[in-house]
């Protein structure tokens, strides 16, 4: 799952909007708690965080939508610069990074 936004960015050379995915995600063999527990203590929110994502996970939440819906919640989701051209509009980018183009 992830969900887009731009961000005003500029340099000495380029301006432009720079295209960004807010997505969960997990590192090498962490289950998606320890996914959980690793981002919200970036943000010292470790056992809101938890508390939100085990409630989910025992209402039936699969884990990944559990861990993406609490992290966005508490605002500890990563933000990763989409490639491509930065003019393109937001659901076109993001639909290039499933199926890109020429595939």
């Amino acid at each position: 799952m992830t969900r887009l936004h731009a961000r005003d960015a500029g340099d000495q050379t380029r301006i432009g909007v720079w295209l960004m995915a807010l997505v969960a995600r997990k590192v090498g063999l962490e289950s998606w708690r320890e996914a959980v527990a690793r981002r919200a203590a970036m943000a010292d929110r470790v056992n809101a965080c938890l508390a939100a994502f085990d409630e989910a996970c025992a209402a039936g939440v699969p884990e990944h939508v559990a861990a993406y819906h609490t992290l966005d919640a508490h605002g500890c989701l990563d933000r990763v610069i989409l490639p491509g051209d930065s003019q393109q509009q937001p659901e076109q980018a993001e639909n290039d990074q499933i199926e890109p183009p020429g595939s």
